[in-house]
This record gives structure tokens, C-alpha cells and sequence, in this order.
């Protein structure tokens, strides 16, 4: 599996892209929830390490999601759009 970013899939899985990749996307703002969606494929560690990736860059909102069909991904989605 790998990490999507309001859809756009990263180009590694490492927390330190997942982390760049959302604070392009959030800009300066900490205040919208980030939503976390995971199909059943996706590890425990995965979802965790969003969770932790989230958290460290200061979201204080954060909403777990599954999904039915598999998707490669948990997804960090911040409700805002490009």
C-alpha cells in the first residue's frame, strides 16, 4: 500500500513525505479536522504512523475512516482542496 494526500499518491511511504505532503496541502492553517481513511488492507502501523505524522505537525482534529474497497492507502485528507 502506499500514503494519498487528497488523492495524490506519494512517491515513498516514509513520514517525513507524508509529512511534506500535507503541509503543502494545509498551509499554514492547524484549525480544519484531517481526515484519516484505511481499507482493510492497510496496517495497523500504516494508520499509526498518519495518526503520529497528524498529531507531530499540529492538527488537533483528526477523523478515522474504513473503507470498503481496498484503496493501496491510508489517506490524509485536511477538507481543503488544491
Amino acid at each position: 500500500g502506499s500514503y494519498r494526500v487528497n488523492g495524490q499518491e506519494l512517491i515513498n511511504n516514509s513520514a517525513d513525505t507524508l509529512m511534506a505532503a500535507i503541509n503543502k496541502v494545509a498551509g499554514e492553517s492547524r484549525e480544519q479536522t484531517v481526515l484519516i481513511r484505511a481499507d482493510a488492507s492497510s496496517t495497523h502501523q500504516a494508520v499509526v504512523t498518519a495518526m503520529d505524522v497528524v498529531g507531530r505537525i499540529g492538527f488537533k482534529s483528526i477523523s478515522i475512516a474504513t473503507v470498503n474497497q481496498p484503496n493501496n492507502a491510508p489517506v490524509a485528507s485536511t477538507g481543503k482542496s488544491n
